[in-house]
């Protein structure tokens, strides 16, 4: 459904791509340590956020500086995008409570684990084909989403069964799989077609 510049399909598909439940591990960890977990979580969301403005801002520029044409990136970006979402389906439960105080928690979960080259190969592709306005409206409703969901669970951190998150980030390694198989037929159907 569109609204505008707003697209409910590229809203949904950037909530996945991003997938702050896949993050949820590394709350766990850091509430184990009594970190403020959830002064983290928005804080890791408003900088992904701007990540993911300044890709989206200044990504397309880049690519045509270095020559690389909006089919080449949708293959090389889809590629990223299936390694994402197959290293998603395959995690090992607790993979991630490793993770000790001295590490940078909010740089690792806004970059990579929430803008990491998958994303910013989408929405990179995004900008090309919709436009930045578009990307923009679209990227701040799927952080506001995100943020949401991201702060809300870490107040009920303590709630959640770990099984449950690994079973929702597996979920949304699937989907993300598929958005990726999607994006590499198209940059192949164009690349054939040249």
């Amino acid at each position: 459904m569109k609204l505008g510049p707003l697209n409910s399909i590229l809203v949904v598909q950037l909530f996945v791509l991003i997938n702050p439940v896949g993050s949820v591990p590394f709350l766990v960890a850091a509430d184990r340590q009594r970190m403020n977990v959830p002064r983290m979580a928005a804080t890791a969301t408003l900088v992904a956020f701007v990540i993911a403005v300044v890709i989206t801002l200044v990504g397309p520029y880049l690519f045509r500086a270095f020559g690389i044409t909006l089919d080449s990136l949708r293959v090389a970006g889809g590629i990223v995008l299936l390694l994402l979402g197959l290293e998603t389906i395959r995690q090992n439960d607790g993979s991630k409570n490793h993770v000790t105080q001295t590490d940078t928690l909010i740089s690792i979960m806004a970059s990579p684990m929430m803008t990491g080259p998958a994303t910013i190969s989408f929405i990179s592709v995004k900008t090309f084909d919709l436009g930045r306005t578009t990307v923009l409206a679209n990227v701040l409703v799927a952080f506001i989403l995100i943020g949401i969901v991201f702060v809300a669970g870490s107040y009920m951190i303590r709630r959640i069964n770990e099984r449950i998150i690994s079973i929702a980030s597996r979920v949304l390694g699937l989907f993300l799989t598929a958005v990726a198989i999607e994006m590499m037929a198209q940059g192949l159907n164009g690349l054939l077609k040249q």
